[in-house]
């Protein structure tokens, strides 16, 4: 298994990238920010959505070709024909599909068209299937990953997993962390007093955030429960602040409601921006049970300067040193996760070393100038195959 490190060129690389649809999602919104930065490198660069929702197609910069099938049904025939052809007419060396789903699509077009013309590359951006619905699937999608011609994982820990369950080819696999943009992702004091007021946060207030959509396996249920305990501990005023939307809203509200937490936590919804609510944030808090594989948020709150608590859901490890940049602990492990928040809550200096350390490990490891060269390396080494 290879790691992929920097290593620049002027060669210009004709790639697409496949995605099922252009919905708000972390993948997706990785896909999009990469393809708008890879074009601004003057690679010629295709987005292409294989069926609707298109909600980010305005974040797609007008040096990016865009596409969009429209898909009706999971399969069509006809769009395999189509992308066929639009890959052959654009003369597309390479194809990087966004998770598994567009690979069957992108596996027998790169068939049809022949390695030589057309190389098949997977970017997989989940850590575990939870559902028996998905895990079928991979009975699907398994066999066509060991033929791909590369595939991409987002942490070490994820690499190992997937290798050894479905039997991929480690010498084809390549690890990428995302990075952030420290620039944009900044501490910003009159953010932070700006949005602490509009929330009706006091200075005084120690304020734990979590951007997430609401959906099981981020599993907010759990912070909701340590943030009870806090409560009921008598710490000092102590407010929760949920950032996004989703299917488990509700039950969420519900939850904050029977425990009592109505005046200590404020949903903000789904927002365009979250680096005012990340300013506003003492501590963040990533509670997932599954699917992370390597936290754009955690990274954008470590960027911001919020101290990250992280489960150990895919990459967390490699991403933040426990005890140094932040803290990792047992998912579903609630008297841990409330240990560590009341650490932070009391202890103002430690909040501190864990800022200004992970603010080094991001300038040393993840930044999107070492993610962007890495992918341009992966793509051309499959295009020189």
């Amino acid at each position: 298994m290879k790691r992929s490190d920097t290593q620049t060129s002027t060669d210009v690389l004709r790639v697409a990238f496949l995605l099922g649809n252009l919905a708000v999602g972390g993948s997706e919104t990785k896909f999009v920010r990469l393809a708008n930065r890879l074009a601004a490198a003057g690679h010629e660069i295709h987005v292409i959505a294989l069926g609707s929702p298109y909600t980010l197609r305005p974040m797609i910069d007008d040096q990016v070709h865009v596409h969009c099938f429209d898909r009706t049904s999971r399969f069509s025939l006809s769009i395999l024909r189509r992308l066929g052809d639009y890959l052959r007419d654009h003369r597309i060396r390479a194809t990087v599909c966004a998770n598994t789903y567009p690979l069957i699509y992108g596996w027998p077009t790169r068939v049809r068209l022949g390695r030589q013309n057309n190389a098949c590359i997977e970017s997989i951006n989940t850590s575990q299937h939870t559902t028996l619905r998905d895990k079928l699937f991979m009975l699907i999608y398994a066999p066509i990953l060991r033929r791909c011609d590369g595939v991409i994982f987002g942490s070490d820990g994820q690499a190992r997993d997937w290798i050894e369950r479905y039997r991929l080819d480690e010498s084809r696999s390549t690890v990428i962390h995302n990075g952030v943009d420290t620039n944009y992702f900044a501490p910003d004091d009159s953010l932070r007093q700006d949005t602490r007021r509009s929330l009706e946060c006091p200075e005084s207030a120690v304020v734990i955030g979590c951007v997430a959509q609401f959906r099981p396996e981020k599993n907010h249920a759990n912070l909701v429960e340590a943030m009870s305990r806090l409560a009921l501990d008598g710490q000092r005023e102590v407010i929760g602040l949920f950032v996004g939307d989703g299917p488990q809203e509700q039950p969420t509200r519900e939850l904050v409601a029977r425990k009592g937490l109505q005046e200590r936590i404020r949903f903000a919804g789904r927002v365009h921006d979250v680096r005012p609510y990340l300013n506003a944030m003492d501590v963040f808090v990533l509670p997932s049970t599954s699917v992370e594989v390597f936290s754009n948020s955690a990274l954008e709150a470590m960027a911001v300067g919020v101290p990250v608590i992280s489960s150990d859901t895919g990459g967390a490890d490699e991403m933040i040193r426990d005890g140094v940049d932040g803290f990792v602990y047992p998912r579903h492990d609630v008297d841990r996760l409330t240990e560590r928040l009341r650490e932070l809550i009391t202890d103002a200096g430690l909040r501190d070393e864990f800022r200004n350390s992970a603010a080094r490990r991001l300038r040393d490891e993840f930044t999107l100038a070492r993610m962007d060269a890495a992918y341009t390396d992966a793509v051309r080494a499959q295009c020189k195959a």
